[in-house]
């Protein structure tokens, strides 16, 4: 069963096992450390001698794989095209016990020739460290051949599928004949299991109540427009897309699941009107006033300061209401995309609270202290880690040592989780003041306007 992936190199590749070897004798003046030590990652990554176990199975095309990154470099050179993307690094993995090292590493030459090795250099590699034995491949983003990057069908994963499955197959390898395409990443999907809202989950549960009444797309269009999202059905697009209010990547309908497809929502269109809707043949004359009534959140508005404008945004997020369920949808938009940051805000909150800050001078001030006192803690403790390598320490003392430098660290990870807080603090308080007034005059522009209608129809 062969996989397939590619994605790009633009800066220090996660998960690699090992830097390049003395990097600063090789460093080109004309790239910046990011993009040299991102070349120098992935071709450690993919040539570590632990995972190949033979230089047999670490081969290049068009290119040495001793000298691979220097190769690259000077063909970004060459045509001008030293920023960007500086390579990309993909792999080629095979069904446990299904294919040899030596047969894996023919597949992926024969792959890497066919999709990349008319213009492009590229170093491949097979890995044995793990049960699933898996080609790397990593390629130059600039054709040495006419200076072009790497694009279009070479690089677009649902296209160059189809020539492994094809080479996978010539060597008696299964393949996954039905890929599962436009999968949800695996950040959201953990932040859904933990229970924590998504702009996914937010956008399932708005248009779970849209459609519980809209009979036609505009219908839809109008009710997630209060609910802050604009839907966009562009004949000339091919899909339905749904922008959240502040957002700047719209998300794609199909992608939320079967229930959200277009032409499920065209079916849920008609349940909707075949339904009989029971009203009453006379109008009612009489109209309940709204009085407002004092809340809990004009009692935290009174509070003032950094720690009442905190109070008011969390009781507004509805984190002071755990044993009521919120409805997600229904916050005000500015709000819904801070329900991602909750806990934050929450620990911000806290700080304020337990710290009594109500003013940015009294901010600084703490956070002052926090660094003073951070700094004296490291003194403190490299003065103890020197004491502990001296000659003539009995056990307890040690042990006593020891025990301080714990205490010590502990202490400076409050402390430096204090300091973060601050900061967070002094960069989002002015951003929270402006969206509580702006909610605050939209809400009193909407209850100027329902009174007026009310009045007009009594």
């Amino acid at each position: 069963m062969a996989v397939t992936k590619l994605w790009p190199v633009k800066t220090n590749l996660r998960g690699v096992i090992h830097y390049a070897e003395n990097p600063e004798k090789t460093r080109n003046p004309a790239y910046t450390p990011e993009q040299v030590q991102a070349l120098a990652d992935v071709l450690s990554y993919a040539k570590d001698e632990e995972k190949t176990e033979r230089a047999f199975f670490v081969e290049g095309i068009h290119c040495n794989p001793e000298t691979a990154r220097e190769q690259f470099v000077t063909v970004k050179a060459q045509f001008g095209k030293e920023d960007g993307i500086q390579a990309y690094h993909g792999y080629l993995s095979f069904k446990h016990d299904e294919v040899t090292p030596e047969q894996a590493q023919q597949i992926g030459m024969e792959f890497a020739e066919r999709v990349w090795g008319k213009r492009f250099q590229v170093v491949v590699t097979t890995h044995l460290n793990t049960k699933h034995l898996h080609c790397h491949f990593v390629i130059n983003s600039v054709s040495f051949v006419d200076g072009k990057r790497l694009a279009n069908d070479e690089k677009a994963w649902f296209k160059f599928r189809h020539v492994a499955d094809e080479i996978c197959r010539a060597h008696g390898v299964s393949v996954i004949e039905h890929p599962e395409r436009n999968r949800e990443p695996e950040y959201f999907a953990m932040q859904t299991r933990a229970g924590k809202p998504t702009r996914q989950t937010l956008l399932k549960a708005a248009l779970d109540e849209a459609l519980r009444t809209a009979q036609s797309w505009a219908e839809l269009s109008h009710i997630l427009r209060g609910m802050g999202y604009t839907v966009n059905r562009n004949p000339n697009r091919k899909y339905v897309t749904v922008l959240p209010k502040g957002a700047k990547q719209p998300i794609r309908l199909y992608r939320l699941g079967e229930e959200y497809t277009e032409s499920r929502i065209e079916e849920r269109f008609a349940e909707n009107r075949s339904k009989v809707q029971m009203q009453t043949f006379q109008k009612r004359t009489v109209r309940f006033r709204q009085y407002n009534l004092p809340t809990r959140g004009t009692r935290l508005r009174k509070k003032g300061g950094l720690y009442g404008l905190y109070l008011y945004y969390c009781y507004r997020l509805g984190s002071f209401q755990p044993y009521k369920a919120r409805a997600n949808h229904r916050l005000h938009p500015l709000l819904r995309a801070d329900l991602m940051r909750l806990d934050e805000l929450t620990a911000q909150t806290q700080l304020l609270g337990r710290a009594h800050i109500s003013t940015s001078e009294e901010l600084f001030a703490y956070k002052a202290k926090a660094e003073g006192e951070i700094e004296t803690l490291l003194a403190d403790r490299k003065h103890l880690r020197n004491e502990i390598r001296r000659e003539g320490q009995t056990d307890a003392m040690l042990s006593e040592a020891k025990e301080r430098i714990s205490s010590i660290t502990a202490r400076l990870k409050d402390l430096r989780k204090e300091v973060r807080l601050c900061e967070g603090i002094a960069e989002r308080s002015g951003v929270l003041q402006e969206k509580v007034q702006a909610i605050l005059t939209e809400e009193h522009k909407m209850n100027g306007k329902e009174w007026k209608e009310h009045e007009q129809r009594r």
